[in-house]
C-alpha cells in the first residue's frame, strides 16, 4: 500500500507539473491570435438588383453627379473671375459671342416649324436635338429632346396584344424607357396609346428623382413619321408637366405634318 501511494503521488506531481506550463502558455503567456475578416470591396460578389447592388449603384450615380457639379462650378467661377477683373482671352470671347448669337437666333424643330414659345437651344448632340424650356421670364422649368429611334418597318397597330409603332412593338419601346429609368434613378408609372393629329402615338409616363431628391415628371412620346420612328422626351417639375405635355403634342403634330421629299424622275434628252 505504501508503494502504491508513493507511485500515485509521483504520477500526480508529474502530471500537474506538465499541465501548468502548457495552460499558462496558451492562456496567458502565449501569443493571442485574432481573426481577420476580409472586407468586401466594390461590386464583387454582389448579386445584381439586390439591396446592396442598389446601394452601390446609387452611390456611384451620386459620385458622378458630384463630379459633374464640381466641373460646372469650377467653370462658372472662372467666368465670374474673368468678368470681375476684365480678363478674357480670345477663346472665351469667341465662345461668349457665339453663345449670344445662338441664344438670340430663332429656334426651329426638325420639321422646319418654329419651336414652342420658351423652347431654347440646348447642348449640341449628334444623336438628338435638345432644348431648354423656360417660363418666359428666363427661369428654366424643364428640358426636351427629339431623336430618331430608327426606320419604320411596318404599320402602326393599336388593336389587340401585338401593338406597335411603325412596326416596332410597344413592349420594346417600353423596355427602352425602363432601362433608361434604371440608369437615371427613375421608374415607369404608366403607358398608353392615344391619337394625335389623326395618328396613333405611344406614350410612356415615368418619374425620377433629381440630385436634391425632388420628384420630376418624365414623358416619352413615340410616333411614326416620314418612314422613321421619332421620340419626343421631356423632363420637368410636376407643376410644369401639363404644359410640356401640350407642347410635346404640338411637336408630334409638326413631325407628322412634315412634307415628304418629292422624287423627280430624270428626263433623258
Amino acid at each position: 500500500m505504501l508503494f502504491r501511494a508513493i507511485a500515485l503521488s509521483v504520477a500526480l506531481l508529474i502530471g500537474v507539473g506538465t499541465l501548468v506550463p502548457l495552460a499558462t502558455e496558451y492562456a496567458e503567456a502565449g501569443p493571442r491570435k485574432s481573426k481577420r475578416y476580409k472586407k468586401k470591396r466594390g461590386w464583387k460578389g454582389v448579386k445584381k438588383y439586390s439591396k446592396r447592388w442598389w446601394q452601390l449603384y446609387r452611390a456611384q450615380e451620386r459620385r458622378k453627379k458630384l463630379r459633374g457639379e464640381s466641373s460646372r462650378n469650377l467653370r462658372l467661377r472662372q467666368l465670374r473671375l474673368e468678368k470681375k477683373y476684365g480678363v478674357r482671352n480670345s477663346e472665351t470671347a469667341a465662345a461668349v459671342k457665339s453663345s449670344s448669337v445662338v441664344e438670340n437666333s430663332p429656334v426651329f424643330l426638325p420639321s422646319g416649324q418654329a419651336a414652342p414659345k420658351g423652347w431654347k437651344r440646348g447642348e449640341a448632340s449628334g444623336s438628338e436635338v435638345k432644348f431648354r424650356v423656360d417660363n418666359g421670364s428666363g427661369v428654366e422649368v424643364g428640358s426636351a429632346a427629339i431623336s430618331v429611334i430608327g426606320p419604320a418597318t411596318g404599320e402602326t397597330v393599336n388593336v389587340g396584344r401585338h401593338r406597335s409603332v411603325g412596326g416596332v412593338p410597344t413592349s420594346a419601346l417600353r423596355r427602352e424607357v425602363i432601362n433608361r429609368m434604371v440608369r437615371e434613378n427613375g421608374w415607369v408609372v404608366n403607358d398608353f396609346q392615344k391619337e394625335i393629329g389623326g395618328k396613333s402615338v405611344y406614350v410612356v409616363v415615368a418619374q425620377s428623382q433629381n440630385a436634391g431628391g425632388r420628384v420630376e415628371s418624365r414623358m416619352f412620346y413615340f410616333t411614326e413619321a416620314d418612314g422613321r420612328i421619332y421620340s419626343v422626351a421631356t423632363n420637368s417639375a410636376t407643376d410644369s408637366a401639363e404644359r410640356l405635355a401640350d407642347e410635346s403634342e404640338k411637336v408630334i403634330n409638326s413631325l407628322q405634318a412634315r412634307p415628304r421629299p418629292m422624287q423627280q424622275a430624270s428626263i433623258k434628252e
